[in-house]
């Protein structure tokens, strides 16, 4: 039986559009950037250390609502000062996780006069709780994409603890590499590196930078939401961070 073959001509033609094709393919899976992730699983990370001024409370939360919004299938919420603290493991109640939101104490909120002290931006603790709950979430929901949504107006503290902050966003990235990690912060003593170094991606790929609380909004999360109407209030920014307690220090 005669076989038919391509001439030289015709081969060629194809292996270059295979390269195309192959190269269009990862192009994709590698460009992954803010709202690619909004219908996978989420968990919400916020900071809620002493320089989180009280005014800047219900912006954090019109934010959280906002991206809630979204087509995000299930959503948990972790907050995290000195301590890190479970507020909701992943559901898909959306009414249900903001009545959560609404029903927080004000306790939730370190202040420089909270007892016992909590001044301090544990983000290492946090981001390895966010990694633990996505890790069970996952072993449940395989195809599902998942994404962490980190929230801070500062960066790791005490300082020393920087280096536990990146080994497990690293150990995220190389585990996990499906996963997608989106930073905000907010204010202008934030680490930069440190927030390029958590989230997923190269150079500010996933890192948003906003000037003050005014300006967080849903949409920057998940660009296919409704435009959100303006604040027009004064200008939120963050507090001194200069009363946070480094307890990594010894007592003199």
């Amino acid at each position: 039986q005669r076989r038919v073959h391509g001439t030289p001509s015709e081969c060629l033609f194809f292996f270059e559009m295979f390269k195309v094709v192959v190269l269009a393919l990862l192009f994709l899976a590698v460009s992954a950037k803010k709202g690619d992730g909004c219908a996978c699983d989420l968990e919400i990370v916020i900071d809620t250390s002493c320089s989180i001024p009280t005014a800047a409370r219900p912006k954090i939360f019109r934010f959280i609502k906002e991206v809630l919004e979204s087509k995000f299938k299930k959503v948990g919420v972790i907050a995290y000062d000195k301590t890190v603290r479970e507020i909701t493991d992943p559901i898909s109640n959306d009414n249900q996780i903001s009545k959560i939101i609404d029903a927080l104490p004000k306790s939730f909120w370190c202040t420089k006069d909270s007892k016992p002290g909590c001044c301090n931006t544990r983000t290492n603790e946090a981001l390895q709780a966010a990694l633990n709950v996505v890790e069970d979430l996952e072993a449940k929901r395989k195809n599902t994409c998942k994404v962490i949504l980190l929230f801070t107006d500062g960066k790791t503290f005490p300082r020393a603890l920087k280096g536990e902050t990146k080994s497990v966003a690293d150990y995220i990235h190389r585990k996990h590499p499906d996963w997608t990690v989106i930073v905000v912060g907010v204010g202008n003593k934030i680490d930069v590196n440190e927030l390029k170094a958590i989230a997923t991606g190269d150079g500010s790929d996933n890192v948003i930078l906003k000037p003050d609380f005014n300006s967080i909004r849903g949409i920057d999360i998940c660009p296919d939401l409704k435009p959100p109407v303006p604040d027009n209030d004064p200008p939120c920014h963050p507090d001194d961070d200069d009363g946070e307690d480094d307890d990594t220090k010894p007592e003199k």
